[in-house]
């Protein structure tokens, strides 16, 4: 299937979603939260969520934009969605009751499939002082957009860094785009993101303002790592976006796809077995979807959904 034609049924496929919003009406009905529509989250599981329902009749996929991670892992918890994305650190603190679920408890989700790897960017003007993540004591920044789990990987850099995020700066929580907008326009910083590269908002800065990724110490993104087991060190590579001559130092996460656990077993297997099966007709989506395998999707280990455990099971994967 030609790009241009999945994008244009993926937009078609996600507007019975925005009136959809309260669980499924028939077993084989998946209502899938995402993101903004301008976000990875959103052009990935649309292109994929529009394959599965071309090639599947057993299973009915609905799209819905949402404000991303947090929302959608609520939302699975109560059932209202049955399959949401989310970086893996969200996930992580749902399943096991961590991080920001510390003081609700584990939430009623499981996993379904890895799907690829985001990285947690941060950029600047070149002409605000700020050569390292040390530089932005005192600074207006972006911490990521509210309602995704960006947020505390910003705040984990920073704190390694030995800056408060909550007195040494004066954050913000801005949409990825809002965020690179008031960048440019001067209103604050600094700027941070998770998404796979290239980010068409970092695209678009970079090509147009002097706006530049800023690289983090290789010794704090150890730090920043061992500490939290669900990140990786990872890079952004030279000449990703204009004006990076480098490679750049981030923090790397897996993004994965969860289900709530109410979910049904058959549809789940339907949904993962079809997605996988098909990738040829949505990798050209995003150039993330080339990271979309068997082998990659069973990488999820902790309460694994039985319907997508039931499918790696049989292609011998678990």
């Amino acid at each position: 299937m030609k790009k241009g034609a999945i994008i244009l049924l993926s937009l078609l496929l996600a507007l019975p979603g925005l009136f959809a919003m309260g669980g499924s009406e028939t077993g084989n009905d998946l209502i899938m939260g995402t993101a903004g529509t301008s976000g990875t989250y959103y052009v990935v599981g649309a292109a994929m969520g529009a394959a599965v329902n071309n090639a599947n009749p057993n299973v009915n996929v609905i799209v819905q934009p949402t404000k991303g991670s947090v929302e959608n892992l609520n939302l699975a918890n109560s059932n209202d969605i049955q399959l949401g994305f989310s970086n893996s650190d969200g996930v992580y603190w749902a399943l096991t009751g961590t991080g920001n679920y510390e003081r609700t408890g584990k939430l009623n989700i499981k996993q379904v499939m890895y799907l690829y790897t985001s990285q947690c960017q941060m950029a600047t003007r070149g002409n605000t002082g700020i050569k390292t993540y040390a530089d932005l004591k005192g600074k207006k920044v972006n911490l990521g957009p509210s309602g995704q789990t960006v947020i505390e990987c910003s705040k984990a850099i920073l704190r390694a860094y030995g800056i408060d995020p909550e007195n040494d700066i004066t954050p913000y929580y801005l949409s990825v785009e809002e965020g690179f907008n008031k960048l440019i326009d001067g209103e604050i910083d600094a700027t941070f993101w998770a998404a796979a590269y290239p980010t068409a908002g970092m695209i678009n800065a970079s090509s147009t303002s002097d706006v530049v990724l800023v690289d983090i110490d290789p010794e704090i993104l150890a730090q920043v790592c061992e500490e939290n087991p669900f990140y990786r060190p990872g890079i952004v590579p030279a000449g990703t976006y204009k004006g990076t001559d480098k490679d750049t130092n981030v923090v790397i996460m897996d993004t994965e796809l969860f289900a709530s656990a109410d979910a049904p077993e058959e549809a789940i297997y339907q949904f993962v077995k079809t997605a996988l099966e098909h990738k040829e007709d949505y990798v050209t989506a995003h150039v993330s979807c080339q990271e979309i395998t068997p082998e990659n999707a069973a990488r999820v280990n902790i309460d694994v959904h039985p319907g997508a455990l039931r499918y790696y099971e049989e292609v011998g994967l678990k």
